[in-house]
């Protein structure tokens, strides 16, 4: 058996390192896409507070490693970045979650809003519990 072989160039399309570049929609992907280093560096901060907890001494160099303006500034990135996803993410899923009443969709604005809603909602609570 002999396979067909052709004998014309195989067409290969060029694709370079700068192609997210191009469109305002590509880069608001790749920094969506790069949310998830801060979110390492915040779940190994977390992992480092969890495992402090089991002596004072670590705990405290756990807070101290905190208050470092380093520390600070990542954290504030991690922040900011966070909220990038959060807000891709809740502007996102109207456009996914299809919910139909009456034969008809649901306002996009209405999942968002009650997205929010929810957000505030528990963050408040966090707040409260946490100063109680």
């Amino acid at each position: 058996m002999t396979a067909t072989t052709s004998k014309r160039k195989k067409y290969v399309r060029e694709m370079k390192p700068t192609w997210w570049k191009k469109l305002d929609f590509y880069k608001l992907y790749i920094a969506r896409e790069a949310t998830a280093i801060p979110t390492l560096w915040f779940c190994l901060v977390l992992l480092y507070g969890v495992i402090s907890l089991g002596s004072l001494d670590s705990f405290g160099n756990f807070i101290s490693f905190l208050k470092n303006p380093i520390v600070i500034i990542l954290n504030i990135i991690t922040l900011g970045a966070m909220l990038l996803n959060t807000v891709t993410y809740y502007v996102m899923t109207p456009k996914v979650l299809n919910i139909i009443v009456k034969n008809e969709r649901i306002n996009p604005n209405i999942i968002t809003m009650a997205l929010w809603a929810v957000t505030a909602f528990i963050s408040l609570v966090i707040l409260v519990f946490m100063y109680v």
